[in-house]
């Protein structure tokens, strides 16, 4: 006897182990890093197991360009308040930083404040960093290899400050993803060799160097290995704040221009093929005011 309601319900039981097979075979295949219809043949970009951490993510981009950090020094002198340090963290993050670090607690909690209120916009929250655990709403802290074992807040990522080999060892032994490599240290060629690939590898640069020499040793610190470039004391309170962030990451981040612009990094610093130096050739008020303090 034909029986129409049991034919149906075979028929979805039918499909519905069609579906849930499918699914089975395709999660192996990503998993394995393989493509269907190919053999052998590594999948470029497979599916992950969760979402990559947001610091290491911010500061390690899949399209190998230079992430940028800026660091915030807080200084009596500006009398920066909650409204400065908000109007700031908008107008860093119109620059396109990829990052914001600071060692001043009150800061960073209002940095990371007003990063919040860009969440679902564009430009993104751009990930907030500071030399003390324990401040609301940051991203990252910065700890010693020593350190990183009394981190107690699990939604806080670590960047481990390295300046040796061992350091290195002992993050990773950690599990560590992201680095901050003391540059003014020994054999650091080695030490870059050390870090695990795929790892977020953070190099420090004193900012507005003479003849914007920055950008130079930023592109040899990417050739080393390095996915971002931290700019120390790039951000004070003053009125070039935004002037030199728009400066420094644009020049850090575009490619080649024919123009030989402000931004462009183009030829050489020493200014023989057009580069900074020769389209720039500035010193900033900043600095200038510093060296006349020292000369004084």
């Amino acid at each position: 006897m034909y029986r129409p309601n049991v034919l149906r319900q075979t028929w979805i039981t039918l499909v519905a182990f069609a579906l849930v097979a499918s699914l089975c075979c395709d999660g192996f295949v990503h998993t394995r890093g393989f493509s269907v219809g190919s053999r052998s043949r590594p999948i470029c970009s497979p599916i992950p197991l969760k979402a990559s951490p947001r610091l290491t993510e911010a500061l390690c981009k899949p399209s190998k360009t230079l992430a940028v950090v800026l660091e915030y020094v807080h200084t009596e002198d500006n009398g920066y308040q909650a409204s400065d340090w908000t109007t700031l963290s908008m107008q860093m993050r119109q620059c396109k930083a990829s990052a914001l670090l600071t060692s001043h607690s009150v800061a960073a909690a209002e940095f990371a404040k007003e990063q919040e209120t860009a969440r679902g916009n564009f430009p993104g929250p751009c990930p907030i960093i500071s030399t003390e655990s324990g401040v609301d709403g940051i991203t990252g802290v910065i700890l010693t290899p020593e350190e990183v074992g009394s981190l107690t807040n699990s939604e806080t990522e670590i960047l481990c400050q390295v300046a040796s080999v061992e350091d290195v060892d002992s993050a990773k032994a950690a599990g560590v993803t992201a680095f901050l490599v003391d540059t003014s240290a020994d054999q650091l060629e080695t030490i870059f060799d050390a870090i695990p690939s795929g790892s977020a590898i953070v190099a420090d640069v004193d900012s507005m160097q003479e003849e914007n020499a920055e950008l130079e040793v930023a592109k040899r610190l990417k050739d080393l290995g390095a996915t971002a470039i931290l700019l120390r004391g790039s951000l004070v309170g003053d009125n070039e704040d935004v002037e030199y962030a728009q400066f420094a990451v644009g020049g850090l981040t575009k490619k080649k221009s024919s123009t030989f612009d402000m931004t462009g990094l183009t030829g050489s610093t020493n200014g023989h093929f057009g580069g900074v130096a020769a389209a720039v050739g500035r010193t900033w008020v900043r600095t200038k005011r510093a060296a006349e303090l020292v000369a004084a």
